[in-house]
């Protein structure tokens, strides 16, 4: 255990007459627990921002001021409940560690093994992997168990900690790693800080940043000039710029986006596809709506009606990029006319002309590996766009809309070669996926264009896992 972790206490009553009043005491008492724990004063020590500035200074001061009034949040957020022991360190993997590697959620989670992976034997031997999500921390529990076995001994993976300042001093304390790694964007005060008190090298791989977050840390450029990342690698030219403006540009450099190494152009699409093969009619088109934003829900609750009526046999798969954007669609979908059904009720084939709102985790590249066409949201309104890569993998050229900014790194080549068609609005998505789907591009054509799309482009692992073990020296 952590230092200055505790136990939550029990209500002690029972009885089958009194449960409400159990449940209302638990819920007091984790309150209770939740706010002491974002108050308790700092075993690593005191507060320490003599190294800031006046303003910088005053700014983290009302950021750790902050946190105890977060603490009902910590309930009320069903997310945020998810692993709480563990986010306040009463419950913690036990240090030190070589390397800390944080992942924010599903995505970064799946290039933090990357990484992981790429050590070589000469590399560090003890790693902490965290994510801020359960599915993030699911997926790197899931992953170490493919790590080498000398590796996968002394690695271990938790909830990334609450920021409140002494919770990250402790953190870093406890953990005393020689590198702390972020993958793509999580610049967090409480956490840089701490680690700059520690005096830990911070390293940004896979850097990217929006517009729209460059704005946001622009407020604070002098702050983050003092507490960021001693080295970032960014994944475009975009991003670089970027970051050397909120940064400085000695402190930035480039790399291929790690997301290039992890697509597994040898595996054969077909086999892919097996996983939901037996819930597609055949000789039936298939569409695949994928990662759809809540801000283009309103074109898509227009678009899909519409396919059905110019197609009456496809069969539309709608992936929601948020899981709990599924309620939402029930209403809109029966308004429509459409003939629906949950991904997780079907035992077999669905019915020609229907539309499956997809429920389960996991199958999109099965999905996209089934599809004659299909469109990549995020896209159609300004939310920066989705990953396109995955329908690439595995054969299908997808359709995106205007808005790809968070994927400019992958290239303007993509869409001028072809293997990505961007349409300007719902009207021009139509009529392209009513060609795809009447006249689909072979699956193997696909596969070797982007074949040789990659061939320039990878190698972002090995880059970042040098810049890693450069920094263990």
């Amino acid at each position: 255990m952590p230092p200055g972790a505790g136990k939550e206490s029990a209500f002690p009553v029972s009885g089958m007459q009194v449960a409400s009043l159990r449940e209302s005491a638990r819920i007091r008492g984790r309150r209770r627990n939740a706010g002491k724990s974002l108050r308790r004063p700092e075993d690593p020590g005191k507060r320490n921002f003599m190294a800031f500035d006046g303003k910088s200074h005053l700014l983290m001061g009302a950021y750790t001021a902050l946190w105890p009034a977060l603490s009902p949040a910590l309930l009320i957020s069903t997310r945020l409940r998810e692993g709480r022991k563990k986010r306040l360190l009463e419950e913690a993997p036990k240090g030190p560690f070589d390397v800390w590697i944080q992942a924010a959620s599903v995505g970064e989670a799946y290039l933090a093994l990357e990484i992981a992976a790429g050590f070589k034997e000469r590399g560090p031997r003890r790693l902490l992997l965290t994510s801020g999500t359960s599915q993030g921390v699911c997926i790197l529990d899931e992953g170490i168990q493919n790590l080498e076995p000398g590796l996968r001994g002394g690695t271990r993976v938790t909830y990334f900690p609450f920021d409140a300042p002494h919770l990250m001093r402790r953190a870093v304390a406890y953990w005393r790693p020689r590198v702390m790694v972020l993958v793509e964007t999580e610049l967090w005060p409480g956490h840089l800080s701490a680690c700059r008190e520690a005096d830990v090298t911070v390293l940004l791989v896979n850097g990217r940043l929006s517009e729209k977050s460059f704005r946001a840390y622009g407020k604070m450029r002098r702050f983050w000039r003092r507490v960021g990342p001693k080295k970032v690698l960014a994944v475009s030219g975009r991003d670089a710029d970027r970051f050397s403006r909120l940064l400085g540009p000695e402190r930035v450099g480039l790399m291929h986006n790690i997301k290039f190494d992890r697509l597994n152009l040898d595996e054969d699409p077909g086999a892919v596809a097996d996983a939901i093969r037996g819930l597609l009619p055949s000789g039936c088109p298939f569409l695949v709506l994928g990662s759809v934003r809540k801000e283009e829900e309103s074109d898509i609750e227009k678009l899909a009606p519409a396919l059905l009526r110019d197609l009456p046999e496809v069969v539309i798969g709608l992936f929601p990029r948020h899981a709990h954007r599924l309620k939402a669609w029930e209403r809109p979908l029966d308004a429509g006319g459409v003939s629906w059904v949950y991904r997780s009720s079907l035992r077999g084939p669905v019915k020609p002309g229907s539309l499956i709102l997809w429920d389960t985790f996991g199958e999109l590249s099965a999905a996209y590996a089934s599809a004659g066409a299909a469109f990549v949201g995020g896209s159609l309104r300004p939310c920066g766009g989705q990953n396109f890569l995955e329908a690439l993998a595995q054969g299908v050229s997808p359709c995106i809309g205007p808005h790809w900014d968070n994927f400019r790194w992958v290239g303007e080549e993509v869409v001028t070669k072809g293997l990505v068609r961007c349409v300007k609005d719902i009207t021009d998505l139509r009529e392209a996926l009513m060609r795809d789907l009447r006249n689909p591009r072979p699956r193997e054509v696909v596969v070797e264009e982007m074949r040789a799309y990659l061939s320039r482009r990878r190698g972002g692992t090995a880059t970042a896992c040098r810049a890693i073990e450069r920094a263990l020296l």
